[in-house]
This record gives C-alpha cells, sequence and structure tokens, in this order.
C-alpha cells in the first residue's frame, strides 16, 4: 500500500478485519491540495473470490450514490494491481462500540439525550438511504441490512455517520444473496430476518432500536455464548423494561423503545421518518436540548480521558486463561471470558484499555483476530456492555467460534507470549 494511487499516500493502517483493512491516507490534487481520507483495500488473500470482489464492488457503488451528512461519504473506487480499493471521508473520532465500551470502562453511562441524539442521526441517514431512487425516481428498495455499533461512527464534532452498506440489498446491486443465507451481525437483527425472511426498511428500524436500548443500558440486549444462542434470544425478541435499570427513564421514552423493538414488523414504528419524529416529540416535550455539540462533548470526554480506577491484574488474568484453556471441550477457548472477582485484583496491575492493548500488539494473524476489538469474541467482549450483570449464557462470546486444530496451541502462545510483554511491561517498574 506504499502507493496504492498516485493521488493518494498513506499515512498509517486503522484498522484490519478478516475481509478488508483501512488505511489513514492524503488525497493529493494537482494543485497541492490535500485532504485526509480512509482507503478501503480488500486483503490479498480474498482478491481470487469473486463473489467476495463483487459484494466490495458493490458496495462502492450503491454508496457512491448515496450523499447525506449521516452516511460515510465515498470518494473513489479503484485497483492497484489485483486488489480493489475505495476512498472514504475520514471521520475524527471513533465507532459506536468503542465509545459504548469506553463508557463502560468509565462508569460514565451515555447521557439519555445524547443517545436519543444518536439513534435519530443514525435513522436520518438510514431514511435517506430508504427513499433513494434512481434518475427516473424509481426506488433504488436500499436496505442496510448490517446497522451495529461498529457500523456507526461518531466524530469529535458530534457528527453520526453510517457506514459499511457492504451486505445491503438494493435492486441495482450486481450480486443477489441467496435468499436462505441470513448475513450481518446475529445480536442485531429482526426476529423475521433471522427466520429467513427478505428484510426491509423495519429490519433496520429494529437494528436502531437495540443499539439505543444498548447505549441507555449498558449491556448487551442479545447475546449468547453461540450464534444459535444468540438466534434464539432474537427469534423470543424479549426486551427488559430500560424503567428497571435506570431512574432517569420514564414509561414514555421505554415505550417508544419498545415499539421500535416490536417483534412483529407491522407493529413497529413503519419508517425511520417516523422513529425520528417520535424521539424528537419526546426530547421537546421534556424540554431536553440534543445537539451535535452535546454530542461532540461526550465524545471527547470518552476519548480523551485516562481511565486508572479499574484494573486487572495481569498474573490473574494469564492464570485464568490458562485455567480455561485446560478445560477445552466444555468451555469456548476464546481469549477473554473468564470473569474476574475483586478479591482477584492485586497491586501491580493495569487498565482494562492497557490490558486489550497488549493483546493487540501480539503477532499472528489468529492473537491479531481475538484481540482485536472490532471483532465479536475476542479480548474486548470480556469487558462488553452489562458483562458483570448477565449471567455466563450472556457473556457475550465470540459468534460461531470452531474449534480447528490449531487455534488451541495458538492461543497458548499468545498467552506465553502476553506473559513476556506483562513481564518487560511490569517487571521492571
Amino acid at each position: 500500500m506504499a502507493s496504492v494511487h498516485q493521488r493518494y499516500r498513506i499515512i498509517d493502517k486503522i484498522d484490519a478485519g478478516g475481509m478488508a483493512e483501512i488505511y489513514r491516507g492524503v488525497a493529493v490534487s494537482m494543485d497541492g491540495f490535500e485532504r485526509s481520507v480512509a482507503i478501503k483495500r480488500i486483503l490479498p488473500s480474498l482478491t481470487q473470490d469473486q463473489k467476495f470482489v463483487t459484494m466490495f464492488l458493490d458496495e462502492a457503488r450503491l454508496s457512491m450514490q448515496l450523499t447525506h451528512a449521516n452516511i460515510v461519504q465515498i470518494l473513489d473506487l479503484g485497483k492497484i494491481g489485483e486488489t480493489y480499493f475505495m476512498t472514504m471521508e475520514l471521520v475524527d473520532g471513533a465507532n459506536l462500540r468503542k465509545l459504548m465500551q469506553r463508557s463502560i470502562d468509565m462508569g460514565r453511562p451515555f447521557p439519555v439525550n445524547v443517545a436519543c441524539f444518536i439513534a435519530m442521526e443514525m435513522a436520518k441517514g438510514l431514511a435517506y438511504a430508504h427513499e433513494k431512487t434512481d434518475a427516473k425516481g424509481h426506488s433504488l428498495g436500499i436496505v442496510h441490512r448490517d446497522v451495529s455499533p461498529p457500523n456507526v461512527l461518531l466524530s469529535r464534532q458530534g457528527e453520526v455517520k453510517v457506514t459499511d452498506f457492504g451486505l445491503a440489498k438494493a435492486r441495482s446491486n450486481v450480486s443477489v444473496s441467496e435468499n436462505d443465507v441470513v448475513k450481518g451481525k446475529f445480536a442485531y437483527l429482526a426476529p423475521e430476518v433471522v427466520d429467513g425472511k427478505e428484510p426491509d426498511a423495519r429490519a433496520d428500524i429494529y437494528a436502531i432500536g437495540i443499539i439505543l436500548w444498548e447505549m441507555l443500558s449498558g449491556r448487551r440486549l442479545f447475546s449468547g455464548k453461540t450464534d444459535m444462542e444468540t438466534v434464539d434470544l432474537v427469534r423470543k425478541g424479549e426486551v427488559l423494561k430500560l424503567t428497571k435499570l435506570r431512574e432517569d427513564i420514564d414509561e414514555e421514552l421505554d415505550k417508544i423503545i419498545q415499539r421500535t423493538l416490536a417483534k412483529a414488523p407491522k407493529r413497529r414504528m413503519q419508517t425511520c421518518r417516523e422513529f425520528e419524529q417520535e424521539v424528537a416529540g419526546y426530547l421537546a416535550k421534556k424540554g431536553w436540548r440534543a445537539t451535535s455539540g452535546d454530542l461532540a462533548g461526550f465524545v471527547r470526554e470518552l476519548l480523551d480521558a485516562d481511565i486508572e480506577a479499574e484494573t486487572i491484574d495481569i498474573a490473574t488474568l494469564l492464570h485464568n486463561e490458562l485455567e480455561e484453556l485446560q478445560l477445552v471441550g466444555k468451555l469456548d477457548p476464546t481469549l477473554g471470558q473468564v470473569p474476574l472477582k475483586g478479591s482477584d485484583l492485586k497491586a501491580r496491575s493495569v487498565s482494562k484499555l492497557e490490558a486489550g492493548k497488549l493483546l493487540d500488539r501480539l503477532d499472528g494473524e489468529v492473537l491479531d483476530d481475538l484481540a482485536d476489538p472490532a471483532i465479536a469474541g475476542g479480548f474486548a467482549d470480556r469487558f462488553e456492555p452489562g458483562a458483570e450483570a448477565q449471567s455466563k449464557a450472556q457473556t457475550g462470546r465470540q459468534e460461531g467460534v470452531g474449534r480447528p486444530g490449531w487455534l488451541i496451541p495458538a492461543a497458548v502462545g499468545g498467552v506465553v507470549a502476553l506473559a513476556a510483554l506483562a513481564w518487560l511491561l511490569l517487571g521492571h517498574k
């Protein structure tokens, strides 16, 4: 990626997943004008997978038609060698999942007005996508289908932007997904979608409702140990009343959210516009301000704070991880799933975020995936919203984790590497 294109200069890598990686770069015009951008590139190993390449190109073509303040703008699509890339606007901030985790670590719940503002801004962007038409005025039939915290970006300026339309279903797409394949993150799918029915705009509305519930509650709504457990929870559609979790949430707001999360689509709000108006009306009635300035202040507070209060002893972490690895066959070997008690904490300890960073530094593709906070079931899931409040069946383990033969040796190697890092970083203080 040293020279993805003559028009772009790569600065550093922002993130990487199992299918693509994202770089921070600079777009340079002929007159020397520079603009910061994000560059998303298909991993070289997937360039031979024509189905994935087609999906990547679908996302780019679809997103380039969407120009809205609440949707990440796609600026360019290109190919260098055998690898495709797309250039996007760079959002100065973090995705909602990371900020939700940060709020848990800090013990700083989302203010009601800020959470509602985020949900309304998401609804605005999705309403635009749902209503988008072609040049002849015909609906493009866009449904995002993967509305989830990692796909919502919040900026330090108080912007809310929905991204990653990679799974979006639109009549203009080249590729058409098989009807019997459920796509998207299971914990944010609507009940009708996990039952194999074709999603419409109301499925995206349901996802907004889940995210708003999670922001306000500080815990996961649907999260089982396996994909199937999560799917079963989604099918049941049981939603705990928020009035039982927070004193500053009243029955009126709870009813709005419960309606958004109605199991039957016909009982839900039918459009994102309706959702936005309902929430805006509630805030106006309460006399609560909800602006980009309020969100900007909260985002900066979360991102700029040093978390020192809650710590985890590295020796205890290693001990518990090794114990769990010895129970393979009875417990999932995913790193970071052993709850720690307060009595386990010792004087020599590091913050939760620092412990996560130690894992992030480990080499190896498997360990990178397990430590990646953007991947469900990684180290960050130990501290998922509500991890302490929910039963072990609700700890938010990695969805769909298998047990290939190389996983255990890799995980053991990771623990050894972590021990070495802990000794280097903490042993000489």
